[in-house]
């Protein structure tokens, strides 16, 4: 009997117990108790007996064993305080009667809640590249944008973007500019203005440091003064900087004379000179046309004690380079004589005038050959041909398979046709303006083609 007493007493003890202690739960469990908790359970069904209960009839459950988890327990909870049951319903606190499954009144299930999506669980994916930086540019540490830039300036960059100007340019030549200024209705450029702005855009390129162009042609009176004076003055008028050009013909050049002499002083008188230290003691030895052309003389003729040397070259070229972004050199007729090979090993570009001839295309193709086998084949890809018309009418040679032939040695768009013009044939002073359209154009393509060459890198 006393053995009954105990074994009953202790399993009231047991039972209250297990009600009000707590209990160590296993995370497993209680995930499956909160599942099974938001899952509905049909009316009239007990949330601790799944089975169904009547109104009058109740179900007794045995006590639960102290190594079972039946239900979740809050980890502390204080005298008298209301407790949540895994139904989400709230006991009121009783101060007097038994605790446990076995003495609870039956009760009505709660109503089914519709259950609302839950956000998906970040990814596994996600969590790596937050705990390691690196994830994100392929295993190696995160760079911030800013160093990523380098020394890029944000203001460069805007250099390349475009932007369309909310007023066009009116035209300045043919029916359109006529109807802009009867109408005021502005149609913009022609295509032929707007090759004309390209080819300007391509002259006005930075030649870095001093660049220098020889002008030359093995036969006399093919116009290689007159396309020197031409050149020069349609670079200096479209450019705006200072431009030199150099008489280095020893055979009596007329360079000054072409191109409007102001100065009686020769480049024997520069080299004389032993205090240049500005660019004015420079301008003092030199002759300036109406487009800003500058021109240093050879010596006269009749007066001079020698010919246009090498070394007179190199030391009017060492002087005048720090003081002229472009040199022009018109050279004379022999390839043999000392001041054309001085202005060879020095110049950057070259320009070939030939006559619209079968003579003067001979010399010219002579003096590409002469080139490329005294080693001046990098200077051959810097040149330009020039085919000038010398006389009015049509010339004894096809010029446009001339102008094949002659396209198979330099790059292509270097050879440039010169038509006759009236104004160059009068042997006076050449001015920039009085030249024809065509005339114009073609020393303009003339020097857009060799502006190409003044970023490049294979330079003397």
């Amino acid at each position: 009997m006393s053995a009954d007493y105990d074994r009953l007493f202790h399993s009231s003890e047991a039972a209250e117990a297990g009600d009000d202690e707590t209990t160590t739960v296993d995370p497993k469990a209680v995930q499956a108790a909160l599942a099974a908790s938001s899952t509905p359970m049909p009316i009239g069904t007990n949330p601790v007996d799944p089975m169904p209960l009547t109104p009058t009839q109740s179900t007794a459950a045995p006590p639960p064993r102290s190594t079972e988890v039946t239900t979740q327990i809050p980890p502390t909870r204080a005298a008298g305080q209301s407790r949540v049951q895994p139904n989400g319903m709230m006991r009121s606190p009783q101060g007097q009667g038994h605790a446990g499954a076995r003495y609870e009144q039956p009760r009505s299930a709660p109503q089914p809640q519709p259950r609302q999506a839950a956000a998906p669980a970040p990814s596994q994916h996600f969590l790596d590249q937050v705990d390691n930086p690196g994830a994100w540019t392929g295993g190696q540490p995160a760079v911030s944008s800013a160093a990523s830039m380098g020394n890029h300036r944000a203001i460069d960059a805007l250099s390349h973007v475009g932007v369309r100007s909310a007023v066009k340019m009116p035209s300045k030549k043919g029916w359109r500019r006529f109807l802009y200024l009867l109408t005021r209705i502005n149609v913009g450029l022609s295509p032929d203005e707007m090759y004309e702005l390209e080819l300007f855009a391509r002259i006005r390129r930075n030649a870095r440091d001093s660049y220098q162009i020889g002008v030359l042609g093995l036969k006399g009176g093919v116009g290689k003064t007159a396309t020197t004076v031409a050149l020069g003055s349609a670079l200096s008028k479209i450019r705006g900087d200072r431009i030199l050009a150099v008489d280095a013909d020893p055979d009596a050049g007329n360079l000054a004379d072409r191109a409007g002499r102001q100065s009686a002083a020769t480049i024997a008188d520069l080299l004389s000179d032993k205090e240049l230290a500005r660019y004015n003691d420079i301008r003092a030895y030199t002759s300036m046309n109406g487009s800003n052309l500058e021109v240093l003389s050879s010596d006269e003729y009749s007066g001079a004690r020698r010919e246009f040397n090498e070394e007179d070259w190199s030391a009017a070229v060492g002087i005048v380079s720090r003081y002229y972004n472009l040199v022009l050199a018109d050279c004379g007729a022999g390839l043999f004589q000392s001041g054309s090979r001085g202005v060879l090993s020095t110049v950057s570009g070259l320009v070939i005038v030939a006559s619209a001839s079968i003579d003067g295309a001979r010399q010219a193709a002579v003096t590409m050959d002469w080139l490329r086998q005294n080693g001046y084949q990098d200077l051959m890809g810097r040149s330009c041909v020039v085919i000038n018309h010398v006389v009015p009418g049509k010339p004894n040679i096809d010029v446009d398979d001339l102008v094949q032939q002659f396209e198979r040695h330099v790059p292509p768009g270097r050879v440039i046709v010169l038509p006759w013009d009236k104004h160059i044939a009068a042997g006076t002073e050449i001015q920039l303006e009085l030249l024809s359209n065509t005339f114009r154009r073609r020393i303009v393509e003339l020097a857009a083609a060799l502006s190409d060459d003044f970023d490049r890198l294979e330079r003397r």
